[in-house]
Formats: structure tokens, C-alpha cells, sequence
């Protein structure tokens, strides 16, 4: 037990809801800033800017979630997390600056989108974290 009476599983699992909330908070506004001013408040700048901004104080929130979510992890899992952070990164600068290369010198005609990076990151951090488990089980066995 620490000192607020949960138990290292009870605040893992809090942390993972509160970092949950956050993340689907922060989809939800991205949602609203990126479809409202088309279908919502037809173009009023406005509202635009009131919506970016809410957006960037939820994701701000997100973070800090995050930030926590990984201090309540132990010694192992922040090492992993660290890790696959730190490979999403490096593969996100080299594969993101290599595509917008390519694109640029036109050996693709399809245009660039911040979502493609996204993407990329996204799934370049599940396969890290799963490698690095896969290995972490493989010499569990041996």
C-alpha cells in the first residue's frame, strides 16, 4: 500500500482509466475542432479558435495523464514504455523525412498527410512494445 491506500495494481489501473478519459477526451474535441466548422458552426472563426483551444488544453491534460500513467509503471515497464517511445520517435524522424522526400521528388503521386505519420507512429510503438514483451517472455523461459 502507498500512501493513498490503493495498491500498486488499484493505482495502475486508475492511472490506465484517467489516461483512458483523457485520450477519448482529446479525440472527441480534435473531432469537434477538425468537422465543426463545416458541419456545426459554418465557418465562424470564432468557434474555430474556442474549439482549437479546448483542444489543446484536453490534449495538455492527456499528456500529463500520460506522464503519470508512466511514473505509476514499475522499473521494467517504464524501461519498455521509454523504449518503444524512444523508437517510435527516431522512426518517425527518419521514415517521416524519407516519405516527405519521396513525395516531394514525385516518385508518388499521392499527397502527404499528417495522419499517415500518425499512423506510422501508432503502430510503430504497439510492434516495439510487442517485440520487446515477445523477447521479455522468451528469456522468462529459458
Amino acid at each position: 500500500m502507498n500512501q493513498t491506500g490503493l495498491t500498486f495494481k488499484q493505482r495502475n489501473k486508475q492511472n490506465t482509466l484517467n489516461l483512458a478519459k483523457w485520450t477519448s477526451a482529446w479525440v472527441i474535441t480534435l473531432a469537434i475542432a477538425s468537422f465543426g466548422p463545416h458541419f456545426l458552426w459554418q465557418e465562424q472563426v470564432i468557434f474555430s479558435v474556442v474549439a482549437i483551444l479546448i483542444n489543446v488544453v484536453v490534449g495538455i491534460m492527456m499528456i500529463l495523464s500520460n506522464k503519470r500513467q508512466l511514473q505509476g509503471m514499475d522499473e521494467l515497464q517504464q524501461r519498455m514504455h521509454l523504449n518503444a517511445m524512444a523508437i517510435t520517435l527516431g522512426a518517425s524522424l527518419v521514415f517521416g523525412l524519407a516519405y516527405s522526400v519521396v513525395q516531394s521528388s514525385g516518385l508518388i503521386s499521392f499527397k502527404e498527410d499528417i495522419s499517415h505519420l500518425v499512423l506510422f507512429m501508432g503502430l510503430t510503438y504497439l510492434v516495439s512494445l510487442l517485440m520487446m514483451n515477445k523477447q521479455l517472455n522468451d528469456e522468462g523461459e529459458e
